[in-house]
């Protein structure tokens, strides 16, 4: 059949400053079986098998990423003074070019929560366009396994500042970045007939170039601040697994492993006016003089984080599946702690 499920990874979650956060979304693709073995895809880990030439996939996903907990610099676990939660819709769309070309453009929405606080409605999160080229074509019969490189690109059409008075209506981060991957997939089959799908998939992404920043951010700067936002590379490996339990029903497990290099946040901001004189002058009202200004710096120090992601998989047919699962974090350094349950529907056109 043909079949994809894209990666989701640790979503971004925007109430802390976004390179504090795992990866961003990652993708996949589809796969051709036997009538007999329908899948969806794991989670996290991305497909390296390309749908085939002119068909189109579309995979909306339903999340709700929480967060109660963080990670200290020790691997420790501790609660934090406020809880922080987000709703966040994805939907990834899916072209095949040619056999070995695909190409996918992901687009978003989120609302964060705070505090009894809330974002101001749903909010366009960043966007991200791949492409995937298959190196090697699988063989199931010969156990050939699928082989992929990929390159996407992130665009920042999420606000991330001048967000005023409410710092949640922050969806994106500001930064373009360039991601590359390497993906592999292949089958093993049991006595009984039925197979075990094994992915495994490495990204790395490239530093951005300094993101601009003016008044309130996602990186937790002030009303009066005018600077930039250095980000650190980020590191990514995952491996996901799928059994069929039968044509219809598949259980998928993924394990993840997310770094993201220290980042700094600089620049000025308005100082206090204390002890500043009037400025007058005869007949002219007393004026108050422009605040001085003062220095600001935030480091965030390189994260790392861990997670799992057991899930379930039904297909109705060979084009029409749903998975359902959970990803959250097993342990972490310097990071949130998260628990991010999320459904999809894989539709092949």
């Amino acid at each position: 059949m043909t079949r994809s499920s894209r990666t989701l990874g640790k979503l971004t979650f925007l109430l802390v400053p976004a390179f504090c956060c795992g990866t961003a979304a990652a993708a996949d693709s589809s796969d051709a079986t036997t009538s007999a073995v329908n899948f969806t895809g794991p989670l996290l880990t991305p497909n390296p098998q390309n749908l085939p030439a002119g068909t189109w996939l579309v995979e909306p996903y339903l999340i709700h990423n929480s967060s109660n907990d963080a990670y200290n610099d020790q691997w420790d676990r501790y609660a934090k003074d406020e809880g922080t939660g987000q709703w966040l819709t994805i939907v990834p769309i899916f072209y095949g070019v040619t056999d070995r070309l695909q190409l996918q453009l992901t687009v978003g929405a989120a609302r964060s929560e705070s505090a009894g606080s809330h974002t101001d409605g749903f909010g366009i999160t960043d966007t991200t366009f791949t492409a995937q080229y298959m190196l090697v074509t699988p063989d199931k019969i010969q156990g050939i396994p699928a082989v992929s490189v990929r390159y996407s690109h992130q665009f920042p059409t999420g606000s991330y500042d001048r967000l005023g008075s409410n710092p949640l209506n922050g969806t994106g981060n500001g930064a373009s970045t360039d991601t590359f991957s390497m993906l592999a997939q292949q089958y093993f089959w049991f006595p009984n007939g039925r197979p075990l799908r094994v992915r495994a998939a490495v990204s790395y992404t490239l530093p951005p170039s300094q993101v601009a920043l003016n008044g309130v951010s996602v990186y937790g700067t002030p009303q009066s601040f005018q600077g930039q936002a250095r980000l650190g590379n980020t590191f990514g490996v995952s491996v996901g697994a799928e059994y069929s339990i039968d044509p219809q029903w598949v259980l998928a497990f993924d394990v993840a492993y997310n770094r993201v290099y220290a980042s700094q946040v600089q620049g000025v901001q308005n100082g206090p006016l204390f002890g500043m004189p009037c400025m007058s002058m005869p007949g002219v009202q007393c004026t108050q003089p422009a605040p001085p200004l003062t220095s600001f710096k935030l480091r965030n120090p390189t994260s790392k984080v861990v997670s799992l992601a057991p899930a379930i998989e039904y297909n109705f047919n060979d084009r029409i599946g749903v998975i359902g699962g959970v990803q959250f974090s097993e342990a972490g350094r310097n990071t949130d702690a998260f628990i991010t349950p999320q459904v999809a529907v894989n539709m092949v056109f």
